[in-house]
């Protein structure tokens, strides 16, 4: 036979409490009163006598005798009331503040709850926890700030050297073919050097759009809004997807790194549509407001199951994800999700802009 356990609540305890301190009062009054009317009517019917034997103390002390219950009634009163306010509340309290914490509002605990020492001690210790966690993520942001500046800086090494090296021996090569192709009588040999001449030049432009992934040129010269109109022609051209980018408001140029980390953000979010959404389409927004830039990315595809808490994004395989909330974190951003199973997905990042 299975056992039921029942645990109230603080609610409820109170419910109990008051339900029961009313009909207590009211049986105490009820035997306050029926010695009174004992000893009236007693007073009128019996004899002197037989009054003083009806009035010893002991005969008395049994018909007062169920008083005695008011003490520990006041004293299971007064530790319910000393429970509730000292342990419950501030344990409440607590909870909430744990469960702020857990969503990464390291503040939160620092509000004084109350309560027993213990209580105290416990918040005492889950603040210096917080101090502690806080400070070890400041200290893994200025990691991933100074890696994905090395990145970046090697980025743009490997793009430069590719188009300085690599391009250019490519370019003379595809040249010499063609100086080739003029000198070659053979039918035969003329198409296999045709055959080169076209594999070097499409070796070229994949280089080029490696360059341009690399080392956003565009994103450098002209802005954030030209390099993602390129962007979204490339994506679109190379998987099919369409790409549609809209542009509210009046278009400025952002601080170099503020843009950059916008431009990998959408850069991340226009993969994952092509690797994993099965998007037939996807939109690409951004909004310059007076002090505020928004960019959205959003997209028809599968969707699916957000995690929790954005620190399950790893755990799930979501490190893409992972990567464009750190990114954002690097530059003061906001990043928000949405998605569910079969309703696409939605991401929005943003920043306050000091131009």
């Amino acid at each position: 036979m299975n056992k039921r356990q029942y645990i109230f609540s603080a609610s409820g305890f109170q419910a109990l409490f008051w339900m029961v301190l009313p009909i207590t009062i009211i049986l105490i009054g009820v035997v306050v009163g029926s010695l009174a009317l004992h000893e009236h009517v007693m007073r009128q019917y019996l004899s002197e006598e037989a009054w003083k034997a009806a009035t010893n103390p002991l005969l008395e002390l049994t018909l007062v005798a169920p008083l005695v219950l008011l003490v520990p009634l006041a004293v299971a009163g007064a530790a319910f009331w000393f429970g509730t306010r000292q342990i419950i509340r501030p344990l409440q309290a607590l909870e909430k503040q744990a469960g702020a914490l857990s969503e990464g509002n390291f503040e939160a605990v620092q509000q004084p709850v109350g309560g027993i020492v213990e209580i105290q001690n416990l918040q005492r210790e889950l603040s210096e926890m917080a101090r502690k966690v806080q400070a070890a993520q400041e200290g893994l942001r200025d990691y991933i700030n100074a890696i994905t500046t090395g990145q970046e800086e090697e980025r743009r090494r490997l793009a430069r050297e590719l188009h300085d090296d690599t391009i250019q021996a490519l370019i003379a090569l595809k040249h010499h073919v063609q100086l080739a192709i003029k000198s070659v009588r053979d039918p035969n040999s003329r198409k296999v050097l045709r055959e080169l001449e076209l594999l070097a030049e499409q070796t070229i432009e994949n280089l080029r759009r490696l360059i341009r992934a690399l080392r956003p040129i565009y994103l450098e010269d002209l802005g954030l809004v030209t390099a993602l109109e390129m962007l979204a022609q490339e994506v679109e051209q190379s998987s099919g997807v369409r790409i549609d980018l809209k542009c509210v408001g009046w278009e400025r140029r952002l601080d170099p790194q503020v843009e950059l980390v916008l431009y990998r953000i959408a850069q991340e979010a226009l993969n994952n549509v092509i690797r994993h959404a099965h998007a037939q389409r996807a939109d690409l927004r951004i909004v310059f407001e007076d002090r505020k830039v928004i960019l959205e990315i959003e997209d028809d595809g599968d969707g699916f199951l957000l995690p929790n808490a954005p620190t399950d994004f790893a755990l799930q395989g979501h490190f893409g994800l992972l990567g464009m909330r750190e990114r954002a974190e690097l530059i003061g951003a906001r990043l928000e999700l949405y998605t569910a199973p079969g309703e696409g997905t939605r991401v929005r990042v943003s920043v306050q802009s000091s131009t």
